[in-house]
């Protein structure tokens, strides 16, 4: 166990490097020039070419790609991503100060969608083709065919403008946070909840549901007793899945609702032409995606003695 925790770890460990070497190249070959960007936001119209030439060599732009890249990681190991090139703070202050709200959008979409998927998975396969079943599936086809921002727009005029229960920006207390959770549990929840109808179907034909019948009990007994517990796997491995793509979903909503995250300053950064908090911010995503999926595969091992067999073998 203690080996393929490390294989795996290790492997987890060089897809991160080869993601940020991929980003870093991609970064570095958009147009742009980030030694005359510096120096138009420090001299303004006096910037010149031997300004521009003194900030390129000063800052070893001019070095070659694999050393521009190895010095990089270097710093960004220690924790220095470098300074915003549009607010001028360090990228570490800038985390500081935006993490916390990307990451409590993300808890409180991923609880949601977690509760959001058992609950109408069940009720569908309670029902097993009757109408709630119908009626739910095609709730949950419409929540998996409706991007991020048309669901934001919708809630923000009924809930917000229309109505007036909720604000429709800012994080002042809980309320500010409840349409921004359904409009990024929507789409997770909707693709979770298909997941498990469809394998607590396949679950309900097994011989342990028979048996659980043979012993009187009824059909929602049989599926939380019986067939609940033998999805987790699956369940386990396309939750993980959903909720490394919410982090994609988070930068159209902090957008639209005026959260102050990561996904935002992603945006004002490509606005900006703000090289090194893209390079930044995209190293981030990459480490989130990787270790969530590290994660969520060592859970599935540790609960399933078949993968575990099989990764040995």
């Amino acid at each position: 166990m203690r080996q393929m925790f490390l294989r795996r770890t290790a492997l987890a460990v060089l897809l991160m490097l080869a993601a940020t070497a991929l980003t870093f190249a991609l970064v570095t070959a958009a147009p742009g020039n980030v030694a005359a960007l510096i120096a138009e936001r420090a001299a303004g119209a006096g910037a010149d070419g031997e300004m521009i030439a003194r900030i390129a060599n000063d800052l070893g732009l001019n070095d070659p790609l694999p050393v521009r890249y190895a010095r990089w990681l270097g710093d960004a190991l220690t924790g220095d991503f470098g300074v915003s090139l549009r607010s001028g703070k360090p990228m570490s202050v800038e985390f500081a100060d935006r993490v916390p709200v990307t990451a409590l959008l993300l808890l409180g979409g991923g609880v949601l969608a977690l509760a959001l998927s058992l609950v109408l998975g069940i009720l569908g396969a309670m029902s097993n083709g009757g109408p709630v079943d119908r009626v739910l599936h095609g709730l949950e086809l419409v929540g998996a065919s409706t991007p991020n921002f048309f669901v934001a727009a919708v809630l923000v005029i009924v809930f917000a403008v229309t109505l007036g229960w909720l604000p429709s920006f800012g994080t002042g207390g809980a309320a500010a946070w409840l349409l921004p959770w359904v409009t990024i549990a929507l789409f997770p929840a909707s693709v979770l909840a298909r997941v498990v109808r469809v394998n607590l179907q396949e679950a309900m034909s097994r011989p342990f549901a028979t048996t659980g019948f043979a012993k009187g009990l009824t059909r929602g007994q049989v599926l939380l007793r019986e067939a609940l517990p033998n999805i987790a796997i699956p369940f386990m491995t396309t939750f993980g899945a959903q909720f490394t793509l919410m982090i994609i979903g988070a930068i159209v909503v902090e957008r639209v609702f005026g959260l102050n995250g990561i996904g935002a300053f992603f945006i004002e950064a490509i606005r900006f032409r703000d090289f090194v908090g893209m390079q930044a911010v995209l190293t981030l995503f990459v480490v989130f995606f990787v270790s969530i999926n590290l994660l969520v595969d060592l859970l599935a091992m540790l609960a399933d003695p078949r993968l575990r067999r099989a990764r040995r073998a």
